[in-house]
């Protein structure tokens, strides 16, 4: 039997902490500093990983829906583009999370060049405002939940646990 991925983690922090920290003396600074960081990323990898998929399925779903909002009333210089942007991004494998992550570069890259209008040269319609507000409101309560054991959310206390984004 395999140890589980939890058990790896878990040993890999103990032995950067009980043996790798100790042996550093204090005049390397630098190095404890990053052996601490490498403990805090790995610890949050840790409440991460089981619902990295997940997270990343729907945050893609959320950018699909997103461009297909915004598809009504694009500036017809994006049309095409974005209808076949939508058409490739459904066709992208949900379990496969690279072909998802390269998915959500791909479309939100487009997105991105919509909003951005050609810096500024193709205006943005009201209904396309809307709908990025709507969809960025909720991507940061995901985006804030996922990273609530870095400490920095002032409100992390506040916050649902991954769980319950992931099952809203």
């Amino acid at each position: 039997m395999l140890p589980s991925i939890d058990l790896r983690i878990a040993n890999i922090v103990k032995a950067l902490e009980q043996v790798v920290l100790p042996a550093l003396t204090a005049r390397e600074r630098l190095a404890k500093d990053q052996v601490n960081l490498c403990i805090g990323h790995l610890q949050m990898i840790a409440q991460q990983w089981r619902w990295a998929a997940a997270f990343e399925a729907g945050s893609f779903h959320a950018m699909i829906a997103l461009a297909e909002e915004m598809q009504p009333s694009v500036d017809a210089s994006y049309a095409e583009e974005l209808g076949q942007a939508i058409a490739t991004a459904k066709a992208v494998e949900g379990h496969d999370l690279a072909a998802v992550e390269h998915a959500i570069v791909a479309l939100g890259g487009l997105i991105d060049r919509i909003i951005l209008g050609e810096d500024g040269q193709v205006a943005l319609a009201p209904a396309i405002w809307e709908a990025v507000l709507s969809y960025g409101e909720k991507q940061s309560l995901r985006e804030r939940t996922w990273f609530a054991a870095t400490g920095l959310d002032p409100d992390r206390k506040e916050l649902p646990s991954i769980a319950e984004v992931m099952a809203g």
